[in-house]
């Protein structure tokens, strides 16, 4: 970098502060190679944790470090591998080249290399604490998360409350599903930095992810008014709101982030439900050209090929439609690695466990004054959204939406074990029922329309004696239909991307309802068609079923204020309406063949 050493010095510690170490050291080394007695840069070297290696005299040439850095800045990682490796032959075991070697190689995606080079420089100086940090994003990018974890406690030992450590290291334990550990860490990083709107917005994605829309539109809205543009902050936002119901106010948001970035995929796939798109509309130009551009991950691909195939379907162009949602899901399906098979053996599992009803686990004092539960089921898509929208309308009903504690402590039991329910069911009684305590504001009654749970009526019945369960269904084509066109960000419904893959689940799912109908206990049965063609007639019966006296609050499902966090929250803010459930006879030609192995 030619100029005079003031500048050279004034920019080293300009990418000292934005955490750019090996740029920063660079110049540092630069100026000490004109003045090798240069109080400033040698006290810059230090402050980057360097003091030690300093020497005016052996290391690479000057002109070797600067044509290093102009490789990495300007993108060129594989130039800039090659040359570092070439250096090191030379110069073994040099902090600064194996630093951009590092550089370079995380560039690239290869992680594994990445990770590896930054062990050998924790080698040679194992209390630096960037480069712990460096390893930990590393191990995040390789899976590695309880290893990333040691990483940036490491670096928080060093240098403790560091903002960005905190705040990945929250990251490390959200990937774990350790929420609450990751909310205080993320916390802890705000008070330290509480205008990084990084930070605000993994706070705010964690809190809406946990369904405080109230807490993450706060921190959300405080990102915003530092960086109106930031397209993560925008896309967030605009979830959280149309949760809340303010439709217009989510299109606005993601139309915002699409401008700000118009390669954003996620910001498409949330828009595309909302927006009707026209044959002449600017919006679908532009996801065509993002859907035939370069450079996306297959990810991303995907959420642009759902995006697309929603508004081709919108201006009537059903052969391409059904092309790019054929596509998109084979996508999903990879990326899932998902094979039938496994739920086979689920289910299998599940029929030999429950061949005979088991006997109720008796409730304690405690088990009995919480609320009694209502479980919605039945497949995705068959309108547990819409029933639970009318039972919450009561008012001894409060709404749960998709209560992921029970589904997750049963899906995470060894159904081979005979012992394992009755070995786990204090602990997981317990943490549902504080689960739905505190969703409950003071009524009787609770929600839990996680459509899977279907799977787990054995154990419901067992745990919650008390509980209420309603089967919801409806045309399985129209089911099966609907489940293939959306996309499910959870890894839970790996089904859903094959249409032979959701004719085999729908048997699997059918074959155990009968099951569960051979054993001692209610289900309410619910006819997602009868219901949208009578609903008051549909929703007196469905209320006294559940026991409940009846209110006319339930015929307004459309007025329910709740928020809805699933893919049916746009179609609920409307009155009841039937047709839906023909749908898909747009596509039959794609489908007949399919949908003719329906038993």
């Amino acid at each position: 970098m030619a100029g005079s050493v003031d500048k050279i010095l004034l920019a080293a510690r300009g990418h000292a502060k934005r955490g750019e170490i090996a740029q920063a050291e660079a110049l540092y080394r630069e100026v000490l190679g004109r003045f090798p007695g240069n109080k400033r840069a040698r006290a810059g070297l230090e402050a980057l944790g360097q003091a030690s290696k300093v020497k005016p005299v052996a290391g690479p040439p000057r002109a070797l470090i600067q044509q290093l850095m102009g490789l990495m800045q300007t993108g060129r990682n594989r130039e800039l591998i090659d040359q570092a490796n070439r250096a090191l032959r030379i110069h073994p075991d040099t902090i600064l080249l194996l630093e951009f070697r590092a550089a370079g190689q995380g560039a690239l995606g290869d992680h594994a290399g990445a990770a590896e080079t930054y062990r050998r420089l924790i080698a040679l100086r194992p209390d630096h604490a960037d480069t712990h940090g460096n390893l930990g994003n590393e191990l995040m990018e390789l899976g590695q998360h309880e290893d990333a974890i040691a990483q940036f406690e490491r670096v928080l030992a060093l240098r403790p409350r560091d903002p960005v450590a905190l705040n990945n290291l929250g990251n490390a334990l959200l990937a774990l599903g350790r929420e609450a550990e990751a909310r205080t860490r993320f916390e802890a990083a705000l008070e330290v930095a509480p205008n990084d709107v990084h930070m605000l917005n993994n706070l705010g994605n964690l809190l809406l992810n946990e369904g405080d829309f109230t807490g993450a539109r706060l921190r959300l809205e405080k990102g915003l008014s530092l960086d109106p543009r930031h397209v993560l902050l925008l896309n967030n936002l605009g979830i959280v709101l149309l949760a809340e119901g303010d439709i217009a106010g989510a299109q606005a948001r993601f139309e915002a982030a699409l401008a700000a970035d118009p390669s954003y995929a996620e910001a498409w796939w949330n828009l595309s439900p909302l927006h009707r798109f026209v044959p002449d509309d600017p919006l679908l130009s532009q996801l065509e050209t993002q859907v035939a551009a370069e450079g996306h991950s297959e990810h991303d691909r995907m959420l642009l090929e759902f995006a697309l195939a929603k508004a081709q379907h919108d201006v009537g162009r059903t052969e391409r439609a059904f092309a790019l949602w054929h596509s998109a899901n084979a996508r999903r399906k990879a990326e899932l690695g998902y094979d039938i098979a496994q739920d086979r053996t689920l289910f299998a599992q599940l029929r030999d466990r429950f061949a005979e009803a088991y006997p109720p686990i008796p409730e304690t004092e405690a088990d009995r004054a919480a609320p009694v539960p209502i479980f919605l089921l039945g497949l995705p898509r068959s309108g547990t959204t819409l029933v639970e929208q009318i039972v919450t309308q009561h008012s001894q009903v409060a709404p749960g939406d998709e209560i992921a504690t029970l589904d997750s402590e049963m899906s995470a039991l060894d159904w081979s074990d005979p012992e394992a329910l009755t070995r786990e069911a204090g602990r997981i009684r317990a943490a549902y029922y504080e689960t739905l305590t505190g969703l409950a504001d003071g009524k009787p009654f609770v929600t839990d329309k996680m459509p899977l749970n279907f799977r787990w009526i054995g154990a419901i019945r067992a745990l919650f004696p008390r509980a209420l369960i309603v089967h919801v269904h409806r045309d399985p084509r129209a089911t099966l239909w609907s489940i293939y066109r959306n996309f499910f960000s959870s890894a839970g419904n790996g089904y859903a991307h094959d249409l032979d893959d959701l004719v085999a689940y729908h048997g699997l799912y059918r074959d155990l309802m009968a099951h569960w109908a051979t054993q001692p206990g209610t289900i309410i049965d619910c006819d997602y068609e009868a219901l949208t063609e009578d609903p008051e007639a549909r929703s007196r019966r469905l209320i006294e079923a559940l026991g409940l006296p009846w209110e006319d609050a339930c015929l307004r499902p459309q007025d329910n204020a709740r928020t809805v966090a699933t893919t049916s929250n746009t179609q609920v803010r409307k009155p009841i309406y039937k047709g839906s459930s023909q749908e898909w006879g747009k596509y039959a030609p794609y489908l007949e063949a399919t949908f003719a192995k329906l038993a």
